[in-house]
């Protein structure tokens, strides 16, 4: 008689959270995230953040009075195909972001972006690589506004594991 209520009790616990949680419905859109980072770059001085030192090197080739590079700001969310998300980046200033296609051929992502003083840019990324944009938006010292996306999908944990 002990060993049917052990077992009965282990089926209640087990059904319960089972039975409450949310169904997984077929036409449930998986989650990509989207960080987007704010870079200040200036011809002021030669001061460069140790995490920028990559981006740095490659606005230089097209803009080689950029000497200085200040990390701002870095914000991140998670997006399905067709939502946008408007991402804070300095002063009043956003880029939008949006999710036009989800994973496809070698995990490519599609997106549109509107970064501040510019029109829509529209590309396929490639995941944990970052996009950088020189935007012409320039603060009010005079320093270049710089932004760079970067997406993640972690749909298949197998082919595209999470790196720490």
């Amino acid at each position: 008689m002990n060993s049917t209520r052990s077992f009965r009790g282990f089926l209640i616990a087990t059904m319960i959270p089972i039975a409450l949680s949310p169904a997984c419905r077929g036409d449930d859109k998986p989650k990509i995230t989207v960080k987007v980072v704010a870079v200040l770059a200036t011809s002021i001085n030669k001061v460069v953040d140790e995490k920028l030192k990559c981006l740095a090197t490659e606005v230089q080739k097209k803009e080689p009075t950029l000497t200085g590079f200040q990390l701002k700001t870095c914000s991140c969310t998670k997006l399905s195909v067709g939502e946008k998300f408007k991402f804070p980046l300095v002063d009043d200033e956003v880029a939008e972001v949006s999710i036009q296609k989800g994973p496809g051929k070698n995990d490519w992502i599609g997106l549109t972006i509107k970064p501040p003083l510019a029109g829509k840019i529209v590309y396929e990324s490639c995941c944990e690589k970052y996009f950088p944009i020189i935007t012409g938006y320039q603060t009010k010292n005079g320093e270049r506004l710089i932004i760079a996306v970067m997406v993640h999908c972690c749909c298949d944990k197998e082919k595209n594991p999470i790196k720490k």
